[in-house]
């Protein structure tokens, strides 16, 4: 099926231009008095920016999209409007910039995708997304790598961090294209087949545990990387 856009139902036709009150037939721009509008509290990333919601973007459509609602709500381009309008550019132009900065990003653009409340979205709890058997893994190789440290073994210890987060991350963008695939196959249905939604389910949540397991592997290459560490082992 054919990619579309989540539309929040107070985004369009039921909202009134804030400056002649006229019924709005588009989110960013009034087109009776052609004012900006204000992003409404519940449009997500995703609709800011005017794209489907995907866990994989093209790099080049979300900068298109980005550069083009930026000419509409730079703040410099609104100075000498009422100071209503120069709020709402203001407002708008940072949570356009926040958009771009997580959806740009693929891991952080995954995390804020999974923590939509949109259907097919597992609720899942920040306090299980990792076993106890990743937890032990975890602090066994952090403590391999700091033991490589300790010896002067720097680069070796540096080299396979670096081999354990490229080969998650190829997992994780790898999950994000199957998901992708699966949901583009029941969007529009009514009721996905139960063993359809169950294999969404586990994707998802197995893409929440990578994501979280990837912060903690961030985590011991930074806690690597500090002087005091290399310093205390050496």
């Amino acid at each position: 099926m054919g990619e579309h856009t989540h539309r929040h139902s107070g985004d369009m036709a039921s909202s009134l231009c804030w400056n002649c009150k006229g019924t709005l037939e588009e989110a960013d721009l009034c087109g009776t008095c052609v004012k900006i509008q204000p992003f409404k509290e519940d449009r997500d990333y995703f609709d800011i920016l005017g794209l489907p919601h995907r866990l994989v973007i093209d790099s080049g459509t979300l900068t298109e999209k980005f550069h083009e609602k930026s000419r509409l709500f730079h703040p410099d381009f609104h100075r000498m409007e009422a100071s209503t309008e120069q709020e709402i550019s203001l407002t708008n132009a940072s949570r356009l910039n926040q958009a771009f900065k997580t959806l740009k990003d693929p891991f952080l653009r995954a995390a804020y995708y999974l923590a939509l409340k949109k259907p097919g979205n597992p609720a899942i709890d920040p306090k299980k997304r990792l076993t106890g058997q990743d937890l032990m893994e975890l602090m066994e190789l952090k403590e391999e790598l700091e033991g490589e440290v300790a010896v002067g073994h720097q680069e070796k210890a540096f080299a396979r961090l670096l081999k354990e987060v490229r080969d998650l991350e190829s997992s994780i963008l790898e999950s994000m294209k199957e998901i992708d695939f699966m949901e583009s196959g029941v969007e529009g249905d009514s009721a996905p087949s139960t063993e359809t939604a169950d294999m969404l389910q586990k994707k998802k949540s197995r893409l929440s545990r990578d994501l979280e397991y990837r912060k903690y592997l961030q985590s011991i290459r930074r806690e690597l990387s500090t002087p005091a560490t290399v310093k205390e082992t050496s």
